[in-house]
């Protein structure tokens, strides 16, 4: 008995550690990249993971939508340790359609692999740049399953390696069954 319950405590310190070493573009993959925006989805995560919510403020600032109909926005990681990081979602009109967003905002990451990462999937078309003071924003188009999405990487111009990274997927909305 001593024994199942070491091997299920070892299984769990190993997940955690998986969470834990995972990169800052993994987790931006997983929640927002993979599968596209998941607005419900990904509240109901933020509920089951007990996230703290962000500030209304800062999480409009983050997400990418002008004016979204709806946003929610959490800290995913509140030990205090660890650097910031946040997830938002969002779901507003672009025309005539319904989009949805999913946003993640780091600091203290590597900006330069953040993009490598990015670019190495060979998953998006560049679409645009654009240089702000300090900043670059970058814009690339691609297509899933037959929907048009657009990413977009806020990173610094010169990166140092303990950077600020924004990176957000907008899509049109889909409606699962």
């Amino acid at each position: 008995m001593a024994m199942i319950g070491a091997t299920a405590a070892l299984a769990l310190a190993g997940v955690a550690q998986c969470e834990v070493t995972t990169s800052p573009f993994q987790r931006f993959a997983e929640r927002c990249l993979e599968h596209g925006p998941r607005y419900d989805q990904t509240v109901a995560l933020a509920k089951e993971s007990g996230w703290p919510d962000l500030a209304e403020d800062m999480t409009m600032g983050i997400q990418p939508l002008g004016e979204p109909a709806t946003f929610k926005g959490w800290l995913v990681n509140s030990d205090g340790t660890s650097p910031f990081e946040a997830v938002v979602v969002a779901r507003g009109a672009v025309g005539p359609k319904t989009v949805e967003s999913c946003t993640m905002a780091f600091a203290g990451t590597d900006a330069a692999a953040f993009e490598r990462s990015f670019a190495s999937t060979g998953a998006a078309r560049p679409s645009g740049e654009q240089k702000g003071q300090g900043r670059v924003r970058k814009f690339f188009a691609f297509e899933r399953e037959g929907v048009n999405e657009a990413l977009t990487l806020d990173l610094p111009i010169y990166p140092n390696g303990a950077d600020e990274v924004v990176a957000s997927v907008v899509s049109e909305q889909r409606i699962e069954n």
